[in-house]
């Protein structure tokens, strides 16, 4: 019996600390009003135009720019707001940037030197 109980507590647990790691997934109310807006087969937020800045993966995407995510909810790609370092990238304003379903850094416009 004490088995079992080690090993529900040790379940609920895990799903708390499960839950606490959610991903926050954008919704429609972050597009431009009468902006074609594209979703997801599970209903999250596929793309569309931003109505305002909206900030995502530590970068700020540029409000009237396109957006992008994946089906997991995290950024596939925006239009820079303003200039971005990431991962020794300077990444230049206004310009396209992308990631990997993993947030990794996939490509985006460089800052002219």
């Amino acid at each position: 019996m004490k088995i079992i109980k080690t090993l529900f507590f040790q379940s609920l647990l895990l799903t708390s600390v499960l839950i606490s790691f959610n991903v926050y997934a954008a919704d429609q109310s972050i597009c431009n009003p009468g902006a074609n807006v594209v979703l997801h087969d599970n209903g999250l937020l596929k793309s569309c135009q931003l109505k305002d800045d909206y900030d995502a993966n530590n970068i700020r995407c540029k409000n009237g720019g396109s957006v992008s995510f994946y089906n997991n909810g995290k950024l596939e790609s925006c239009v820079l707001s303003a200039e971005a370092t990431i991962a020794k990238n300077k990444c230049k304003q206004d310009g396209l940037i992308s990631f990997y379903i993993d947030g990794k850094l996939k490509s985006c416009m460089k800052q002219d030197n």
